[in-house]
Order: structure tokens, then sequence, then C-alpha cells
């Protein structure tokens, strides 16, 4: 397996990225780094060198996390993130991997790659992480606006992930809802889920709230890009309240601390599947590409677990498992000419 990585995305590139591909690469997977090769050159000297399967591949352009997606690909034709996908439409990569700016991922995807026969719109699927195994939540950006066929062709591709990333044979499926009751939602959500309950393709389980999502409850959840990406921020913004309000409490005082080391290895163990640094970020849906999208933010080892996560992907086949899934003829999901 070949990944291109956006060596030049990401708030700490190429620091974390080199770092991060340096570690990945003891599972043995070739990695491209994609980006100036000046400045990649310079950070891998600091590391003593490359491992054998680590290559540079040079593009002079960056695309900044505040440059609006159509400057990145009106503007930077030679940045990392477009040489990046233009590998992977190329055949010289299976899978990219940025941590850079995601409306310029979908954008550059959208054109380099080209939408996948018969998608409607694409999706960025978030794993929510969980003790037991990630739950796709999708979309979670991509996609606004979305009508019941596009959620329902959300629901076709969030499942062919389940499948393939995690094993599970039949995943559960449910959209995301402010009751488990029939009459609630909104019109879409109403609809969506007479055509997801029509599909035999689909194990459809009806309405799930935001608890029910974080517990684990349904294996691939359906929504549109507006509610999923505040869905997920908003979660991110308590994870990180209630660790700092934590931390600030056992500090108070020394009984504090002596309670607060007490409760540290049980804590330690019940919350690390919140802890972000495993998470592999999100995968852009609907495109002739394999392509993740990690946080800006992520350090070497979240960098690692990324490309693990991408070779992975790419050598189950996820590809075709979304196209076997969108061309079933009994889904109806898709119209081929």
């Amino acid at each position: 397996m070949r990944i291109a990585l956006d060596a030049m995305g990401g708030d700490d590139a190429p620091r974390s990225t080199v770092q991060g591909a340096v570690e990945a690469a003891q599972a043995g997977f070739h990695i491209l780094l994609v980006g100036d090769e000046a400045v990649l050159r310079e950070e891998v000297s600091l590391l003593g060198g490359l491992p054998p399967n680590v290559h540079i591949h040079h593009a002079p352009d960056v695309v900044e996390m505040e440059d609006a997606p159509s400057r990145s690909l009106r503007r930077k034709k030679d940045s990392s993130l477009r040489v990046a996908f233009e590998l992977a439409s190329g055949g010289q990569a299976d899978a990219v991997v940025t941590m850079g700016n995601t409306g310029a991922a979908l954008a550059i995807g959208m054109f380099v790659a080209g939408r996948m026969e018969g998608i409607l719109r694409p999706a960025i699927a978030g794993l929510i992480p969980h003790e037991e195994r990630p739950v796709v939540l999708l979309d979670v950006g991509a996609t606004v606006d979305c009508k019941p066929e596009h959620l329902h062709q959300f629901a076709v591709m969030g499942t062919a992930l389940s499948r393939t990333a995690f094993g599970i044979e039949n995943p559960e499926v449910a959209i995301l809802a402010n009751g488990t009751e029939q009459e609630k939602g909104t019109e879409v959500t109403r609809e969506t889920a007479a055509r997801l309950s029509e599909d035999p393709t689909l194990s459809f389980v009806g309405y799930i709230e935001p608890d029910g999502l974080i517990e684990g409850r349904s294996s691939v959840v359906v929504t549109d890009g507006w509610t999923g990406n505040l869905f997920i921020k908003t979660a991110e913004a308590a994870v990180a309240h209630v660790t700092k309000a934590l931390g600030d409490a056992a500090r108070a005082n020394v009984l504090a601390k002596t309670g607060a080391l007490l409760l540290k290895p049980s804590l330690s163990k019940n919350l690390s599947h919140l802890d972000g640094s495993v998470a592999a970020g999100g995968l852009l849906l609907g495109i002739e590409a394999c392509a993740l999208i990690g946080h800006g933010g992520s350090e070497p080892p979240a960098i690692a677990n990324t490309l693990c996560f991408a070779a992975r992907l790419a050598e189950a086949r996820l590809l075709d498992a979304l196209r076997l899934g969108l061309n079933d003829p009994s889904s109806g999901t898709v119209q081929l000419p």
C-alpha cells in the first residue's frame, strides 16, 4: 500500500506530519511525504533521516487553514494537498491523508478525483470513539442541506464503511433525531426513515438521540452536515470542559489530590476511548479516492494511526465496497444512466 500524506497540512506541519509518517512506517507500507522538498529535507535532517519506505514528493505550494476552498482550487494548483490527490487519482498512491483544511480537501478531492458514479452528494464520515468499536456518523460537514435521497446514500456508504473498517457484518443504521418516537424529527428525517425502512440492504433501527450515539447503540448514524458538524464540535468541547474541570478540582487541595491519584487508573481506563489521539479522523466518502481528513492539531501518534487506518482501508478495498453498495439494485439508492 502507498499512502500520500499532505505533509504541509496541519497546525504543526511539517514537524508533526514527518514524525507521524516515521512512526507509521514501522507498519511496513509506503508513505509519500508530499510538500516543499527543501522544507521537508530540513525537518528530516532533525530526525536523522527517513526509513526506506518513506519518500518525499515535491509540491511547492501550501493550502493554509484559513484559505477559502475556491481559492485553494484555483490559485494553488501545485499545493501539497492537490498533488496528493493527483497521485491517488493517477494510481501512484492508494489513499490520501491530510491534517489540513477540510473545505479545501473536499473541493480539491471532488475536482481531482471526481464523484463516484451515481453519487448525489459527498459526505464526511466521522468516527465517534466507543470502547467496543467506533460509531460511523455521517455527514459531519460536507453537505449542509440534505434531502432524503442524500441521507439514504449516506446510510449505504456508512454501512459499507462499517463492514470494511470494523468487520461488522450487519451494521445497524439509525437517524439522529430529537427523540426515538416515529413522529419526532423533521419532514426530511421522516421521509428518510421511510426510505431506509424499505431498503432491504440496510438494517434500519429508527431514530437515535445523541446519548444513544455516544453510547454506541447503533453502528451507523446519518444526519445532515450542519447537525453532524455541530454534534462533533459540541462533543469535543464537552469532553475538553469536563477534563479541565476534573483537573482543576484535583488541584484544589491535598485531599483532592489524594483522591485524584486514587481515581486516576479507573478514570484513564473508562475515558481512554474518548481520547482524540487515537481517533482516525474523518473519511471523505463519495469520491473516487480513499481519503482521510485528520484533526489539524493532531500529534504524531494520531497522524501515525490515521496513516495506518488509511492503509488498512485501501487494502480492504473500501472504494469497491462503496461502489458495490451504491450500485446494488435492491437498494434503489442509485439510478444509473
